[in-house]
């Protein structure tokens, strides 16, 4: 492991040649773009308590801090503000995700990736390795999540944005995220209604969705290597140093 110094040094660099930020309760008084009063972070994959019910991200990672690519960055400045006009929070579970995180899934969890609940970090669009998505929901201002039907992550037909077997309340909380990630700059993605990601599939006339080929080079996969920001079991798991 890196001593911090070294590990800022590496992080500095990496973000600069992938056009990531860091978020951060850290750089509250720093970052005076965003507003952190009404941002919450937690990062579910920086412990077991997750799907994979392992932990995912390293050491770093329980800093509490998230990467997101530049424009999803704006884009998530202006959906805190348009939060806070209605007297919401915003509380943001994941960002950009590692190559190696995603590939972890999907080898752990075939299944919900023909679920369509985890994409593949070579054959699928793989938004979080572009740094170009967001897992989020809405929080009052007392910090209490608001009742959206399902759990982040949950792999049921209740996470799906058209859900019919949740209660009137909570498409009610899905239709106020909805309206906020879209008029934000975001994109919904119709089987998880907390992730959002920046515009970069079509919709067809079949209703179907194929990516952007402009976008698509504008936000690549990042793959450069940062091996400090994966947990020792995904580590071993790829025979990584």
């Amino acid at each position: 492991m890196l001593k911090d110094k070294n590990f800022l040094e590496f992080e500095k660099i990496f973000l600069h040649n992938n056009n990531l930020k860091k978020i951060s309760p850290d750089l509250a008084d720093i970052d005076k773009d965003f507003d952190y009063t009404n941002l919450i972070i937690e990062t579910p994959y920086s412990s077991s308590q997750n799907f994979c019910q392992e932990k995912l991200y390293g050491n770093y990672g329980n800093n509490n801090f998230i990467y997101l690519h530049n424009d999803t960055y704006k884009a998530l400045s202006n959906a805190l503000s348009l939060a806070k006009k209605q007297n919401l929070k915003i509380k943001i579970w994941d960002g950009y995700r590692p190559f190696e995180v995603q590939a972890f899934m999907t080898e752990k969890h075939p299944d919900f990736v023909e679920q369509g609940f985890v994409s593949h970090p070579l054959e699928g669009v793989a938004t979080h390795v572009r740094g170009i998505a967001v897992d989020l929901t809405l929080s009052n201002l007392q910090n209490q999540e608001l009742e959206m039907g399902s759990e982040f992550d949950e792999m049921s037909d209740k996470s799906h944005h058209d859900s019919k077997n949740i209660s009137n309340l909570a498409i009610k909380n899905r239709d106020i995220l909805i309206e906020i990630m879209l008029k934000s700059g975001f994109q919904k993605y119709q089987e998880e209604w907390w992730h959002y990601n920046l515009p970069i599939n079509d919709l067809q006339p079949d209703g179907s969705y194929k990516i952007n080929e402009t976008s698509d080079k504008k936000y690549p996969k990042i793959l450069d290597k940062f091996p400090e920001l994966l947990s020792d079991e995904v580590k071993q798991f790829f025979n990584l140093k």
